[in-house]
């Protein structure tokens, strides 16, 4: 049942999800009519059925602010204080991840709670801004006088110069910092209001996660689409479906929440990182490969030359996909021999459950690096048989499944393998564990030969299932 509306917040749908979507507009705007169908066109996108959808409001008007004869609307610090409430300890507090779709000055109110509140900071998973002064207005500085929300706009006021300082400290790479959330700045082709300049350049050096994007149609256009085909509503779509990678369909809520997880841990263990143990780094490499900084998580081991087969198995990991991608011949050899030896320190320990980890990933090595097809198939299949020995004297869990599922791929038992990943799939994988698995039966299926039959289309059907 969907709740009243209140005056400041519109529903657009509540399902009591653990993600939701806020709309928040800009100046002189409302939650109503500066959207149009844009919140309703996300609320039909099957991709986005896991998000509840909102559209939040606060006091804007064209009026002159005269103390003492009306009230003065507040100007964008306080908002931003009002945005923070609202998600830490109003409506929003329930969420554990938040999706902010900003137009025009409500960009800098979103902008300026980032760097002010940092529970609003753990909170965002994306932030899209349409059309947002966020280097200021030349025009806004003849009328600062009227308002303080246009002397805010400026282009020259003392909000945007510490705006876009403290933005740096924040957020600059060049700082040593980083952005932790998903960060699109999008103007119109035809803005006559707020230049593209404004919008883009102040996110073009110093942050390389920020995407730049430029869409038709002047400022109000461009977040009134009269079709789900608009190019803003794919770009919010796409920009939310694509960080939860090709399980994105119904996993996008999912991967947001967990991916603030991540960053929490990346927040506590990366100022001392040279102090960790084995099992923190671990935990902090994970973090890193999980938000998109593979280059740091294969540095933090690299550095530290990792002893325990774990940490071994999660340099290996960082090389054996780092050689998928750029394919580099010595990251390949490199991955085997790490794998390698540390199966060969597990099976010393009888550690069987990291023996087998470490053992289908020898017999991946084998079928993907060998040159000879033939004789990758050979060699893959020997280690795949001893795999399946180590799986039977460790304990049945999501991880034995899904190990033997994929030895039994090849070894050729397509049945026995479909109805493994089918157990693996039951135990609940996280997110993120379902994509890393899907993509790697994926490879397995293709290097074997399976493509174009029925495996393929199995393996999709099996992982692909909405839930």
């Amino acid at each position: 049942m969907t709740p009243q509306n209140t005056p400041n917040i519109i529903t657009h749908r509540d399902q009591h999800q653990d993600a939701a979507i806020v709309f928040i507009h800009g100046f002189n705007g409302n939650a109503d009519e500066t959207w149009g169908r844009f919140p309703e066109f996300l609320e039909k996108n099957r991709n986005l059925k896991s998000w509840d959808i909102y559209s939040l409001a606060y006091s804007s008007k064209l009026q002159i602010d005269i103390m003492g004869i009306w009230e003065a609307d507040p100007d964008i610090p306080l908002l931003a204080r009002y945005l923070d409430n609202v998600c830490t300890y109003g409506i929003f507090s329930r969420y554990n991840s938040i999706a902010i779709i900003a137009h025009s000055m409500g960009g800098l109110v979103v902008q300026r709670a980032l760097v002010d509140f940092e529970a609003l900071r753990d909170k965002t998973s994306h932030l899209f801004m349409f059309g947002t002064p966020s280097a200021g207005l030349r025009k806004a500085s003849l009328f600062r006088f009227l308002k303080p929300q246009i002397r805010n706009l400026s282009k020259n006021s003392d909000f945007i110069k510490d705006l876009r300082s403290r933005w740096r400290q924040n957020f600059s790479t060049a700082l040593g910092k980083r952005i932790t959330f998903h960060l699109w700045s999008i103007a119109g082709d035809r803005d006559q209001f707020v230049p593209a300049k404004s919008s883009l350049q102040p996110f073009k050096n110093g942050f390389p996660d920020a995407k730049l994007a430029v869409v038709p149609g002047n400022h109000l256009q461009i977040v009134t689409p009269q079709d789900k085909n608009n190019l803003s509503v794919e770009l919010v779509v796409n920009g939310i479906c694509h960080s939860s990678g090709i399980l994105g369909e119904w996993n996008s809520a999912a991967v947001a929440v967990e991916s603030k997880e991540f960053h929490k841990a990346i927040n506590i263990l990366e100022p001392h990182a040279e102090e960790l143990d084995e099992d923190a780094l671990v935990q902090l490499a994970l973090a890193y490969e999980s938000v998109g900084r593979s280059h740091d998580a294969f540095a933090v081991l690299q550095k530290r030359k990792p002893s325990t087969t774990d940490a071994m198995g999660v340099l290996a990991g960082r090389l054996k996909r780092r050689w998928l991608v750029e394919r580099r011949r010595q990251d390949a050899i490199r991955a085997r021999e790490v794998y390698a030896a540390a199966l060969e320190k597990s099976l010393k320990s009888l550690d069987y459950e990291q023996a087998y980890y470490h053992g289908i990933n020898v017999a991946f090595m084998d079928l993907a690096y060998a040159p000879n097809r033939t004789d990758a198939k050979k060699r893959a299949s020997t280690m795949a048989k001893r795999v399946l020995g180590y799986c039977e004297k460790a304990p049945q869990d999501k991880w034995r499944y899904a190990t033997e599922a994929e030895a039994w791929l090849m070894l050729n038992d397509l049945e026995k393998s479909m109805d493994l990943y089918r157990r693996y799939l039951a135990e609940g994988p996280s997110p993120r564990e379902r994509e890393s698995t899907f993509q790697q039966a994926k490879k397995v299926a293709d290097l074997m030969g399976f493509r174009y039959n029925s495996a393929a289309s199995e393996i999709d059907t099996i992982f692909l299932q909405d839930k």
